[in-house]
Formats: structure tokens, sequence, C-alpha cells
């Protein structure tokens, strides 16, 4: 299935680690209005001095401010809801965090093994990400956002260096056996095939098996690597700045009355 441009997921993306062992799901304007804006606000800065980071691997890091701006942008995605209580509110804080240190240790990682993304490759995937847009549309939703295409295309190329990591590491690792194939489709599939009906259908069937195992076990092996890759990469989180971005500032104290 195809997505239009208002409904495309992929197109702005986002640094979250789930989204590269995942197949696309086409969603709704307001969820890719939210990824074009925090794929942008957030992800590794230029390698600077000093010690304004939150959490940094190596040269790689993210300040605060970006952080924050992420956060805040995440939270747009699902307009007029309720609330959430601190506690969600924090939860919600820890996971962007583990998610922009897991894109930081990626980073780190193809510093060290030497995986780039050439500038042909990014330039094919801007013209695959238009052409899933009505004319005019992907421009019009990053002006709408506020977005520069040069902080767009930055993430874009950041995304595709994960994948291409993904690619050449783990995908390799990942073996489906006849064994592996047999016992998934007894547990999810069985009844399926019964109703498949024509050879074509049960091709079909087939491929959908081999392709949702694959990823199954792309998504646990993930895991595990991003696991291992953390070992060798440590990551470092300035616990001050930390404490400054999750505890709620005092509330102001009204002046006595008669002053």
């Amino acid at each position: 299935m195809r997505c239009s441009g208002r409904d495309r997921p992929g197109a702005p993306a986002g640094v979250e680690h789930a989204v590269i062992v995942q197949s696309d799901l086409c969603m709704g304007r307001w969820i890719v209005l939210a990824m074009v804006l925090w794929a942008s606000a957030c992800g590794p800065s230029a390698p600077e001095g000093g010690d304004d980071y939150l959490v940094r691997v190596g040269r790689h890091k993210v300040t605060a401010q970006e952080f924050l701006q992420a956060f805040e942008l995440t939270r747009t995605a699902y307009p007029g809801g309720p609330d959430p209580s601190p506690g969600v509110l924090q939860g919600a804080r820890r996971r962007l965090l583990d998610e922009l240190g897991t894109e930081l240790v990626l980073h780190a990682h193809a510093d060290a093994v030497g995986v780039a993304v050439a500038d042909s490759d990014l330039e094919a995937a801007i013209d695959a990400v238009r052409s899933d847009y009505p004319p005019g549309v992907f421009e019009q939703t990053l002006a709408e956002t506020a977005v520069p295409f040069e902080a767009w295309k930055r993430r874009l190329r950041s995304r595709l260096l994960m994948d291409k990591l993904v690619a050449v590491e783990l995908r390799p690792t990942t073996v489906i056996t006849p064994e592996d194939v047999a016992a998934y489709y007894d547990e999810h599939y069985r009844g399926k095939a019964a109703a498949a009906g024509s050879g074509e259908r049960l091709r079909q069937l087939q491929e959908a098996i081999v392709a949702d195992l694959g990823r199954r076990k792309l998504e646990e092996a993930f895991a595990a690597w991003i696991d291992g890759l953390k070992q060798s990469y440590p990551l470092e989180v300035n616990q001050a700045v930390w404490r400054q971005v999750t505890e709620p500032a005092p509330a102001a104290v009204p002046p006595a009355a008669g002053k």
C-alpha cells in the first residue's frame, strides 16, 4: 500500500531505533508533522567542547535545549488530549533520553567502523520522499512547521546511516531456517493458509510469513546488538543538566498583602 504525502511517516525521519527495524505504517497528518518537527529538533549536535551537553558519546552530544524541544514537540502529536500525570511525563522523558542515547551510540560506532552515507544515496532518498507527496505538499509541510530543509536533510542522513549500519552488521546475522518458518506458521498462520484458496494467495502468504518472521528476528537481534554497542561506547549523562530538565521550577511566592 502506498501512502499519500499527508500520511507518510517514513518521510520525516525520526530517531527512534524501533523505526529502523519496523515496516512503515501509514499514520495521520498530526503524527507526520510531529515526526518532522521532532526529527529536526533533536539528534547529535556538531561536536563541540564544553559541558553544555545533556547526553554524549565521545564527540557526539545532545544538549538540554535540543532535548526539551524534542520532548515538547512530541507532545503536539496528539492535540487536545488529556494532560499526562507527572509520572507519565517523567517516563516519557526517560524513553526519549534512551532513544537519543541509542542514536549517539550508533553514530559513534559508524565513525569507528567507517560507515557513512554517500551524497548520492541521500539525494536518492530525498527524491523518494518527495515522490510520495502531492506536488508542493512536502515543501508546504516543512514551511508550516518552520523546519528548514537543510535541518530535515541532516536528520534524513542520520536515519539512513542507522539503516546502513543495520544492513551491514545485523541483517547478515539474522538467519531464518525452514524450521523457524514451520514453527511460526503453526503458531500464527495455519488458519489463514486454509483460507488462502488460490496458489497466488498462498505464495503471498508464504512471503508474508518470511517477512514477518524476519522482522521479528531483526527486532530481537537489534536489542542485543545495541546493548553490546553501549558497552563499547559508554553514554555520559550530565546529571546536573538532567535534574534541571526534569525537576519542575519552584512556584513563585505571591507578595505579602499591603506590599
